[in-house]
Formats: C-alpha cells, structure tokens, sequence
C-alpha cells in the first residue's frame, strides 16, 4: 500500500458545476484542505460536493477575500469526484490537497 501527497485541483471555478478530481481505479482519496480565493471586487458563492454529497452550497466569500478549511479530511473511493462551481463564473481560484492511497 503506497500513500501519496497530492495536490488533488488546482484553478478557477465556473458556473457549471464541473468534476475536478475523479478518484482513481483502485485508489482512496483523503480530501486534507481547501483553500478559495475570490479575486474579484464583489461577494461571490461557491459550491462544492464529494462523491455526490453537497459540503459547501452557496457559501458566500467576500470580494478580495481567502478562506482556507484546513482539515476537511473527507475519505472518497474509487469512481467519486470532487465537484465545483461558483458564481459569477471564474471568480474564485480553487486549491484542493489530499492523500491518495494504492
């Protein structure tokens, strides 16, 4: 069994909900931390779900503002993915660590 850091996503965030991290075949995820950075001048809303289940809905984030979860530690299995979007569209840059297990 090999356990490896990862960085699970890296970018932006849209207004269509879009799989960033599909866990892969024969592998476990631990989703570890989550930083948001709304690089615009107004408030936007995030979302984010694991393997199907909503975390964070509609969670507002100030303008110029960063918000870091820094122990999410979320377990996924193989065939989950981590989903994102925000609105508007491009305004939060999205950095997801974890731990993959083989």
């Amino acid at each position: 069994m090999a356990v490896v850091a990862k960085r699970l996503y890296k970018g932006l965030a849209t207004t269509t909900a879009t799989n960033v991290y599909p866990v892969p075949t024969g592998a476990i995820t631990m989703v570890k931390a989550v930083t948001l950075c709304n690089t615009t001048s107004a408030v936007a809303t995030f979302r984010m779900s694991l393997g199907g289940t909503t975390v964070i809905f509609d969670h507002q984030i100030k303008a110029n503002d960063t918000v870091t979860i820094p122990f999410l530690d979320q377990i996924m299995s193989a065939g989950e993915a981590i989903q994102i979007s925000c609105n508007p569209s491009n305004a939060i840059s999205v950095y997801i660590s974890g731990k993959e297990v083989t």
